[in-house]
């Protein structure tokens, strides 16, 4: 009976596994991405900054910080900065948006590599289905040409402890323009996804998923 049981095990896995295959559509500076078919055409890295494998947290930086550290506190540049502050220190663009310098992305990965906009935020989550893994705590993303990615729900740190075990807080370039003080960030748990300005600071350490062109 075991043995039928561990038969049929495997074969639901390897379906699923199937159903949310990570399709690889390419590889910039030896990360690799994937193609979900966004109008926008915009390719998702298939991990984040700092792991090595899909399902591993990764690195946690502050906004607009582009190296991890022991303790998250509010000495950060871009703490309580509004847009206008921020982008005559050349830290944002004219679009609200990190500049390379300060992006995690192209400054951990390489130039054509970047931390992604509200929008690209947004599109991912209009334009996907979202199925929650409790095994592997996170979601699948899956765009409508069947490729999909897979979001670990890391938390985030401040201080020196991981905080929100079981969320996802992912940071976004962009900051809010009707409250420039804050930033956006994709948050999700087992039951929504949406996007939050939040009432977190930019000194919250948070990981970072890279999109490209």
């Amino acid at each position: 009976m075991k043995k039928y049981l561990s038969i049929l095990t495997g074969l639901l896995l390897s379906g699923l596994t199937s159903v949310y295959a990570q399709t690889l559509s390419g590889n910039l500076n030896g990360h690799e991405y994937i193609d979900l078919g966004l109008p926008s055409g915009t390719k998702w890295a298939t991990m984040n900054v700092g792991a090595d494998s899909n399902n591993i947290f990764g690195g946690y930086f502050a906004w607009g910080e582009v190296s991890t550290k022991a303790e998250y506190g509010k000495d950060v540049q871009t703490y309580n900065k509004d847009a206008s502050t921020l982008f005559a220190a050349n830290i944002i663009n004219e679009d609200g948006t990190l500049t390379s310098n300060y992006d995690a992305a192209t400054k951990n990965w390489g130039e054509g590599w970047r931390m992604p906009s509200k929008k690209e935020f947004d599109e991912l989550i209009e334009n996907c289905e979202w199925e929650w893994d409790k095994t592997r705590v996170g979601y699948y993303v899956k765009g409508k040409n069947g490729n999909s990615i897979f979001l670990p729900a890391a938390g985030n740190y401040f201080g020196s402890s991981q905080k929100e075990a079981g969320y996802g807080r992912y940071w976004c370039a962009s900051v809010d323009e009707s409250n420039s003080f804050r930033s956006w960030c994709l948050c999700f748990h087992s039951i929504s996804k949406y996007m939050s300005n939040g009432s977190y600071g930019r000194y919250y350490g948070r990981p970072i998923r890279p999109v490209t062109d």
